[in-house]
């Protein structure tokens, strides 16, 4: 380029700038670019928080779900509960919050008078205390009320007393049946040796 050009490039853009439109464009240039910085750096925190805020919705929507799917098994459960209340006594007859030692031995002799069966003696290797406080299940399986009983009569009858005491309301676990024949004058009767297990759970729990 000649030096002729440069003079009136020169020249031509001073005359350019020398004018106010130059300046003020400049001017606008600059204020949008500073605009721009101090928008991205004021919005900033502003997109952090809305994503928290958002994220956290979704957090409250999600727990909101679960306890409504809470809700609704407590309901139905409460709605099991209340079709069952007035058979809830059947679970203490079946497995009583005490021993009720009592209780057992007439059970035992009532089955046996109704079955035929003749109760030769009736056994209780431990006698419980009827005033427990409480039990953990570990102990409850482990401490159930032994009761042993011997009985005579024929062998149908004595088949018919074990089944009963298997289905009585009161849980019995027959643990052990054993037979002998014993021999009276020449009479031969049919005995059996039974051991129950009479479940119970502790009162406080």
């Amino acid at each position: 380029m000649d030096k002729n050009k440069q003079k009136h490039l020169s020249a031509s853009l001073k005359d350019f700038y020398s004018k106010p439109v130059a300046v003020v464009s400049m001017e606008l240039i600059l204020s949008i670019i500073l605009v721009i910085v101090l928008g991205v750096f004021a919005i900033q925190p502003t997109l952090v928080t809305m994503s928290e805020l958002i994220k956290e919705i979704d957090d409250k929507k999600d727990l909101n779900g679960k306890l409504a799917t809470k809700i609704s098994q407590l309901q139905s459960a409460q709605n099991e509960y209340y079709r069952v209340e007035n058979s809830l006594y059947l679970i203490d007859e079946a497995i009583p919050s005490q021993p009720e030692l009592i209780k057992v031995l007439k059970i035992v002799e009532l089955l046996a008078t109704e079955n035929n069966v003749l109760i030769n003696s009736v056994g209780v290797p431990n006698i419980p205390d009827e005033k427990i406080s409480q039990l953990s299940f570990a102990e409850i399986s482990q401490q159930p009320l032994a009761v042993s009983v011997s009985v005579a009569g024929d062998y149908v009858d004595i088949r018919a007393y074990i089944e009963a005491l298997r289905k009585s309301r009161r849980i019995f676990e027959v643990a052990t049946v054993t037979f002998n024949v014993s021999e009276n004058r020449g009479d031969q009767t049919l005995q059996a040796s039974i051991s129950l297990n009479a479940p119970y759970f502790g009162s406080n729990l």
